[in-house]
C-alpha cells in the first residue's frame, strides 16, 4: 500500500490547517504523496471566533477527504506555547550529559517539572569538546488538548514537535543553511499572531518568538480605513493587485517597522553572543510575505551578505504530478513547518526531540481503540453469563428460602451503605475542588517581581559602548585609561542601583509608601542619605540641606501611614483593579561636577525613560503619570541628590604626610584617593547618591489620548 510507510506532518495554524504527506524516495530525496490546506472559516484569534469549533471542523474535513488510514502523524505546536533554551555545557563525559541536562532543565524551565513534558537535543561538532544543548518543554495540559482534539477523529500522533524546530529540520534537509562552519542562515516565518525567528547553524540552533504577525497588519488597516476586521483582512490579502496598494502599504508601514526592529534586535543579540558566527542570508517563510513591500522592506533594513530570499520551492522533493501541481507551488511559502514535521517522522530531521509523553500516547491509543475493547468485553461477558445463569438456577433450587432471604437483606444493606458514601463524596467534592484551585492559583504572577526588577534596570542610561564592550574589570579600567578626557568619571552617565524596596498594595492609588533606607556601602558616618523625619513632607528641592564641604544632606519624605506589610504572593491572589506596587530605588550616579549638573541626568534622562517605558502595552503593569497621594500630584518622587561620601571627614582622618629629610623617599605627587573605586581605582568622592520612588499599577495602561499612539513592547 502507498500509505504504509508514509508520514503526515500537520500544523494547525491560526488561519488554516496545513498538512504534508511524505515517504522516502530515491537518491536521497523524498516523495510528496499528498498535501492539504484547509482554511478556517474565521481566524482563530478573531474576537467572535470559536477556536475549538473551527479546529474541529478543519480536522473533520481533513479526515473525510484524505486517505490516511495506516499512516503515521507528527503534529506541530506553536512556538509561543512552548519553552526553548540553548545553553553550552563544559566538556564532560558522554554518560554524564543526561544528568547535567536534567539539572539544567530544572533551573531553566519556569514551571513545575511535574507539569511539563520536556526533551533535549545535543549539538556537538566532530572532534570538538564543546557541547551545546537545546532544551524544549511544553505544559502537559496543552498537550492533552491537542491529543484529545485528534483522538476524536481516530488520529494518534507518533511525535509532537515545536514549529521552530520543524523549520530548523526542513532548512537543514534542504541545504538552506548550516553547511559551513562559522556560517548561519536566518529563517523568518511570519505567522498570524507571532513570528518565529530561527538561526540555523551546522552544529547549533537558536530561536526566538516575536509577538507580531499578520493580524497586526490587519489591525493597522482597521484603524487606518475604519473597516471591520473581516473587510480589512480581505483588503490585506488582495493588496498586491489593488489600485490602493500604495495607501495599504503606508497604513501597514508602522507594523513593518516594528517587526523589522524586533528582528534587528534579535539578530544583534545573537551577534553579540556568537561573535564567531557570520549570518549569510535570510529565508522568508509564511503567507504574510505575499504582502506588497514586506520582503523589500526587510531586505533594505537588514544587512546580510546573501540578502533576503523568499521560500518558493522544496529542492529535496522528487518531481511528481503532486509536487508540480500549481496549488502546491502557490502554497509552498507557508508549508515549511509541515514539511519539517513530516521529515522528522521519516527519521530525516537533524533535531529528534519529541514532546509526546509515553503515558499520554497510551491514553490516546486507548481512546481510539476503546470501542473495540468494549465490544470484546461484551462478548466475553456474554460467553461467561450463560454458565453462570445455569449455576444460579441450580443453586436457587437447592438453597433454603431462609438463607436466600438473609443473603438478599445483606446485599441490600451493603448497597445502601455504598450509596450513602457516594452521596457524601459528591457533597464534599466542591470544597476539595476549591482547595485544589486555590493551591494552583499560588503559581499565578510568580514572575511579576523579576519583571519589575528587570523594568527598573531597563530604564537606566546605556553604558558607553567602549565600556559596555569590556568583559572584565581590567578591560573596563583599560577602556577608561585609553580615553581619559571623554571617559572622565564625572562625564560618564552611569547609574548604579544599591537597593530596591518593592511594596505591594491592593489599593495603590491611596497607598502611602513606607520610608526606605539608603542601603549600599558608603564612606564616613555622615555620607549617604539619612532616614526621613516623621513630620517632613516629600518634595524637597535639589539643594536640600547641605553642610559645608562635607556633602551631608537629608532626603525629605513623608512618613507612611502604619499598616502591616502584605505578602506580594498572597496579596496578588486577591488583587483588585487598583492593585499595584510602590518601587523605591536607592542608587548613586558618577555623573556631574556639581549638584545641579548631577541632577540633570536624573531629571532629564532617567525619569523620562521611566515614564516612557512605563506606558508600554503588554508588560502586565504600567507606571501612571499621576499620584493622588503625592503633594505635587506627580507619581515619580525625586526629592534630592546628595554627596555620597563625606570627603572632609575622611581627609581629616588621614595620617599627616612624613616630613622631608634624611631617609625620606621621593615625594608622591599623585593625590591619594579618599574612596578608591575597587574596579577603576578612581576616587568616588565625586559620586552622588539619590532616591527615586514611583507607583506601578497592574494591568495595561489606559488608552492614549485621541491622535496619540500607544507604546509597544520593544520600543
Amino acid at each position: 500500500m502507498a500509505g504504509v510507510n508514509a508520514v503526515w506532518g500537520i500544523e494547525i495554524g491560526q488561519c488554516a490547517l496545513k498538512a504534508v504527506k511524505l515517504r522516502v524516495g530515491v537518491e536521497g530525496k523524498v516523495e510528496l504523496v499528498a498535501f492539504d490546506v484547509i482554511p478556517h472559516a474565521k481566524i482563530l484569534s478573531q474576537p467572535d471566533a470559536e477556536p475549538e469549533e473551527l479546529m474541529r471542523a478543519a480536522l473533520e474535513k481533513f479526515a473525510s477527504r484524505n486517505d490516511w488510514q495506516g499512516d503515521k502523524f507528527v503534529i506541530g505546536v506553536p512556538g509561543h506555547q512552548t519553552f526553548a533554551r540553548f545553553c553550552k555545557l563544559p566538556p564532560v563525559d558522554e554518560k554524564k550529559i543526561p544528568d547535567i541536562v536534567r539539572f539544567e532543565a530544572s533551573q531553566q524551565i519556569p514551571f513545575n517539572m511535574d507539569d511539563v513534558v520536556w526533551d533535549y537535543q545535543v549539538f556537538r561538532a566532530p572532534d570538538m569538546p564543546d557541547v551545546e544543548v537545546g532544551i524544549f518543554a511544553m505544559r502537559k495540559e496543552l498537550i492533552r488538548k491537542h491529543l484529545d482534539r485528534l483522538a476524536a477523529f481516530g488520529i494518534t500522533p507518533m511525535m509532537i514537535q515545536t514549529i521552530p524546530t520543524a523549520l530548523y529540520n526542513f532548512a537543514r534537509y534542504e541545504g538552506l543553511g548550516g553547511d559551513k562552519d562559522g556560517a548561519a542562515t536566518v529563517i523568518v516565518d511570519v505567522g498570524t499572531q507571532h513570528t518565529d525567528l530561527v538561526i540555523v547553524e551546522k552544529h547549533s540552533a537558536w530561536t526566538r518568538n516575536i509577538p507580531l504577525g499578520g493580524n497586526h497588519f490587519t489591525e493597522a488597516l482597521v484603524k487606518a480605513f475604519k473597516l471591520s476586521f473581516a473587510k480589512a483582512e480581505a483588503l490585506k490579502c488582495t493588496a498586491a493587485t489593488s489600485k490602493y496598494a500604495r495607501q495599504v502599504f503606508q497604513a501597514m508601514r508602522p507594523v513593518f517597522a516594528d517587526l523589522v526592529a524586533e528582528i534587528q534586535r534579535s539578530l544583534g543579540f545573537y551577534a553579540q553572543t556568537h561573535r564567531e558566527v557570520e549570518l549569510s542570508n535570510v529565508i522568508a517563510c509564511g503567507n504574510a510575505f505575499r504582502l506588497p513591500g514586506l520582503q523589500k522592506y526587510l531586505e533594505n533594513n537588514i544587512t546580510v551578505e546573501g540578502g533576503v530570499q523568499k521560500l518558493d520551492a522544496f529542492k529535496q522533493i522528487a518531481p511528481s504530478a503532486t509536487a508540480n501541481a500549481p496549488q502546491f507551488t502557490e502554497m509552498t511559502p507557508g508549508l515549511g513547518p509541515a514539511y519539517g514535521l513530516a521529515l522528522q517522522g521519516l527519521g530525516l530531521g537533524t533535531i529528534t526531540s519529541n514532546l509526546l509523553p509515553p503515558e499520554l500516547a497510551r491514553v490516546a491509543m486507548w481512546h481510539r481503540k476503546r470501542p473495540l475493547f468494549v465490544a470484546a468485553a461484551a462478548c466475553v461477558g456474554l460467553a461467561a453469563l450463560f454458565p453462570w445463569m445455569r449455576n444460579s438456577m441450580d443453586a436457587s433450587a437447592l438453597a433454603a428460602n431462609e438463607s436466600k432471604a438473609g443473603e438478599v437483606i445483606r446485599i441490600v444493606n451493603q448497597v445502601q451503605q455504598l450509596q450513602t458514601r457516594f452521596r457524601e463524596a459528591q457533597t464534599d467534592s466542591t470544597g476539595r475542588v476549591e482547595k485544589i484551585n486555590k493551591l494552583f492559583s499560588l503559581l499565578d504572577q510568580r514572575d511579576l517581581i523579576p519583571r519589575l526588577v528587570a523594568f527598573v534596570y531597563e530604564t537606566l542610561p546605556p553604558a558607553d559602548p567602549q565600556i559596555a564592550a569590556a568583559t572584565g574589570p581590567e578591560q573596563v579600567k583599560k577602556a577608561i585609561e585609553s580615553d581619559p578626557a571623554r571617559l572622565k568619571r564625572t562625564r560618564r552617565k552611569q547609574i548604579f542601583i544599591e537597593s530596591l524596596d518593592i511594596q505591594f498594595s491592593n489599593d495603590i492609588d491611596n497607598y502611602e509608601p513606607r520610608a526606605f533606607g539608603a542601603g549600599g556601602s558608603g564612606g564616613s558616618s555622615g555620607a549617604g542619605i539619612s532616614e526621613p523625619a516623621p513630620e517632613e513632607e516629600v518634595g524637597g528641592t535639589f539643594g536640600g540641606a547641605m553642610a559645608g564641604g562635607g556633602g551631608r544632606g537629608r532626603m525629605r519624605q513623608q512618613a507612611p501611614a502604619p499598616a502591616p506589610k502584605p505578602s506580594p504572593a498572597a496579596d496578588a491572589q486577591g488583587a483588585t483593579a487598583g492593585a499595584g506596587f510602590y518601587i523605591g530605588i536607592n542608587a548613586y550616579s558618577v555623573y556631574g561636577d556639581n549638584q545641579p549638573e548631577a541632577a540633570t541626568l536624573i531629571a532629564d534622562e532617567l525619569i523620562p525613560t521611566i515614564q516612557r517605558l512605563g506606558q508600554v502595552v503588554g508588560r502586565g503593569f504600567y507606571v501612571p503619570e499621576q499620584d493622588p497621594r503625592s503633594p505635587n500630584g506627580k507619581n515619580l518622587r525625586f526629592p534630592s541628590i546628595l554627596k555620597r561620601f563625606d570627603a572632609a571627614a575622611a581627609q581629616a582622618s588621614l595620617p599627616p604626610a612624613p616630613a622631608a629629610g634624611a631617609g625620606a623617599g621621593p615625594a608622591d605627587t599623585k593625590p591619594k584617593a579618599l574612596f578608591p573605586d575597587p574596579v577603576t581605582g578612581e576616587d568616588m568622592v565625586t559620586d552622588w547618591r539619590f532616591q527615586i520612588g514611583f507607583k506601578v499599577k497592574l494591568g495595561d495602561p489606559p488608552p492614549p489620548a485621541p491622535g496619540a499612539q500607544p507604546t509597544k513592547e520593544g520600543e
